[in-house]
Parts: C-alpha cells; sequence; structure tokens
C-alpha cells in the first residue's frame, strides 16, 4: 500500500527536518537556504508571504547579505511564469552565529493564470524551492501569511519589545507549585534566565564565548496555607550572574555517555530577613552536565553542582555542615514522557544532608487538552528545605503541576 501526505503534512514535516536540523545540530555542509510557503492554500493573485530560512551549520560566524529582490520561477507542471519575491523591510549585512539561522520575509504576487499545486523555485543568488496550493474560492485580497510568527517581524510595537527583551528569555530550573502534608503545605518556585548580550551586539562578535552570559533569578517560598492569614514562612532569593556552554547533540545517536555543557556561575541566596531570621551565602559553582542512553527514548542525565562559599557566613556559620560543597542532579525519564528526578546534598561530614524526589508526567489527554504543564509528585528529606530553617530536619510529601521540569 501507498501513503501519500498531503500537502499540509509535507509542509509541517519540512519545517521540523529543518528546524531539526537547526536545534539539534545535524551534520549540514554549508549555510543552507529554505523556503517555507503557507501550508493553506492560497488565493488566485493574492500577495503571498514567504519566509527565507537561513541556517549556518559551521563553527565559524557568517556574515552574508541577501538581496531585497529575488528572481523566481512558478510551474504548475505544465505552464511557468517569471516571478519576483520583494522583501518588506530593508535588508543589509546579515551576522549567523555558529549553529543559528536568520530569517528574511518576501512578498510575492501570483499571477491570476496559477492555479492548483504550484511548485516556486529560486537559483539566484541563493537556491531554494517550495511548493504551494491555490484555491480559486479564497478572496485575493488578503496576503497570505507564512506560519512563522515566531520568527517573522510583524513591524509592530511587539516586535520592537520581543526583539529586545522577550526573546533572551528562558527556562532556568524548574517552576511548579505543590501542596501537602507538611507543616508549610504549599511550595512552589519559578526561575528563569536572560540572555545578556543580542544575537547582533558588537561585543558578541568579537568575543562570541559572551554570548553564553546569562542572567538567572529563582525565587523558592514555602507557604502556611492552611493557617489564619496564610502567611509566607521563608522564600529564598537566588539572584546569580551564568556563563553556560551547551553542545549540539544528534539525538538519534546510540547510547553511551555524550557531554552535553556546562555552567559556571556566581549565585547569591538569602531570605531577605534581617535580625536572627536572616540568612545569606554567596557561592561560586561549576555545573558540568552528561547524558546517558538515547536522548529521544530513555536517557539519564547527570548535572553535579561543586560549590565554593565566597562569602561570610556569620548568619548561619555551620551550613556547611548540613548543605556541603557538593549538589547531585539527575534524571532518568522521557523528554515526551515520565520522567523521575534526584536532587541531594551531602554536609560536609557525611552525616547530614538532604533529599529530593520529582515524578513528572505530561499533561496531554489529546490536542485539546495539551496543557503543556506536568503533573508532579515531590517528596522532602532532610535538613535545609527553606534557607531559614538549613539545620532543621523535616520530611514532606507534596502534588501538584510543574511547568518546567
Amino acid at each position: 500500500m501507498c501513503f501519500l501526505p498531503s500537502y499540509g503534512m509535507r509542509h509541517h514535516f519540512r519545517q521540523i527536518l529543518f528546524l531539526g536540523a537547526l536545534l539539534l545540530g545535524l551534520p549540514l555542509k554549508a549555510v543552507v537556504f529554505n523556503l517555507v510557503a503557507p501550508p493553506e492554500p492560497v488565493a488566485t493573485g493574492a500577495a503571498v508571504s514567504l519566509n527565507l530560512l537561513i541556517l549556518n551549520p559551521g563553527k565559524t560566524e557568517t556574515v552574508l547579505t541577501v538581496d531585497e529582490t529575488l528572481e523566481g520561477e512558478l510551474s504548475d507542471g505544465t505552464d511557468k511564469w517569471k516571478v519576483r519575491l520583494n522583501a518588506p523591510a530593508m535588508g543589509g549585512p546579515m551576522s549567523i552565529i555558529p549553529g543559528g539561522f536568520a530569517v528574511r520575509e518576501f512578498l510575492m504576487e501570483l499571477p491570476s493564470a496559477a492555479k492548483g499545486r504550484l511548485v516556486l523555485e529560486i537559483r539566484s543568488p541563493v537556491l531554494a524551492r517550495v511548493s504551494l496550493e491555490v484555491a480559486k474560492d479564497l478572496s485575493p485580497h488578503a496576503q497570505v501569511k507564512a506560519p512563522l510568527t515566531n520568527f517573522v517581524p510583524q513591524h509592530t510595537a511587539e516586535v520592537a519589545i520581543k526583539r529586545a527583551f522577550a526573546g533572551r528569555f528562558s527556562a532556568h530550573e524548574p517552576s511548579y507549585f505543590v501542596y501537602g502534608d507538611a507543616d508549610q503545605a504549599a511550595k512552589f518556585q519559578f526561575s528563569f534566565k536572560y540572555r545578556v548580550l543580542g544575537q547582533q551586539a558588537a561585543l558578541g562578535e568579537r568575543l562570541p564565548a559572551l554570548r553564553g552570559l546569562y542572567f538567572a533569578y529563582t525565587q523558592r517560598s514555602l507557604w502556611e496555607l492552611n493557617e489564619d492569614s496564610s502567611p509566607f514562612y521563608d522564600t529564598t532569593y537566588q539572584p546569580e550572574l551564568m556563563f553556560e556552554s551547551q553542545s549540539v547533540l544528534d539525538p538519534e545517536s546510540p547510547g553511551g555517555m555524550k557531554w552535553i555543557g556546562y555552567q559556571i556561575g556566581l549565585r547569591h541566596e538569602s531570605n531577605g530577613q534581617s535580625g536572627p531570621a536572616s540568612r545569606s551565602i554567596n557561592t561560586l559553582y561549576f555545573r558540568p552536565g552528561f547524558a546517558f542512553g538515547r536522548l529521544d527514548g530513555w536517557n539519564l542525565v547527570l548535572a553535579p553542582r561543586l560549590s565554593l562559599r565566597i562569602s561570610d557566613l556569620s548568619n548561619n556559620p555551620n551550613i556547611e555542615d548540613y548543605r556541603g560543597n557538593v549538589e547531585l542532579f539527575a534524571v532518568i525519564g522521557r523528554n515526551d514522557g515520565a520522567a523521575l528526578s534526584l536532587l541531594s546534598r551531602l554536609g560536609r561530614d557525611g552525616d547530614k544532608g538532604s533529599l529530593q524526589l520529582d515524578f513528572t508526567y505530561p499533561v496531554k489527554f489529546d490536542r485539546m487538552f495539551d496543557f503543556a504543564t506536568y503533573v508532579l509528585f515531590q517528596y522532602w528529606n532532610g535538613y535545609g528545605e527553606s534557607l531559614r530553617d538549613y539545620n532543621v530536619d523535616t520530611t514532606a510529601y507534596r502534588f501538584g503541576f510543574s511547568l518546567v521540569r
């Protein structure tokens, strides 16, 4: 039996292959150009928006200029038409970091005689090919957009904000909310990191390694939700300045150990209190990462953190007896399924420490109920669930949800 995928399926499959190569570093030989057309049928005579994706799979930065006008040929298998693609925004040199990409939007007027399944091919100055379909019953007055709203400028105030702000955020530590049987029944944490230098920063072009510089922030709170007025018991604030380097991995590579990168950072921890309840620590840390197994199947990730205290510990002088200088993080599971993670610290003398186990499972019943979150069961045992009680031994079972695991 022969299965012929639909146009929409082939379109999305082509995008997945291209973006997969982009994100996962699959072996490519040179700068790659790829045209992306709308997945839906377009109208005869309409202005169609296409996106030209430019991938740099090499190990060095690439600077290139794409013309504001591209000449192409449109064909339905019988007839052919010469077409012109015009960039609505001003062009200029584009700097693409190793493993990075750039996007240019182009508009093309469809010939009135073009119909059915069409193939657009561009041979100069770039080589790219894409297919699209024309439907006669659509209005030709609306411009049909290509499906890359996360990458293509929309020429609004939102774009300026994203380019300067939102596009640099990413996940850092897990973010979750859980509730259980402890005296501090509720516990929640949120965390993010912000890339300091943008892709086009001159300093980053001169020193590419600085593109791995991040400001990160994590906040964790214990909440006496069952008490009168529901007070917060203790909150730990963790700003940090961090350098991160990640390796490009092939998800289909066989099992065995894989180096996935490292973090070096300076972190401040404080509970924001004064007097006897005040706690604060400054640490310098190094955190390497290793993976075992297939990344598209079951795998084990290990990320130990080695810390050095660099501040006065007068308000918690014996904290190293309970937290030590080594923290182990390990997770076993599938990227698209269940996962069990372990976070453990061992006191300096080996007789104190803590253990946290998180079991997560994605909440995804079907397309209607894909909440992009996880059910979370968390078990805690040991010293220092809060910075305030670094020398208090507690046990807690909590259940809730995780946005980032």
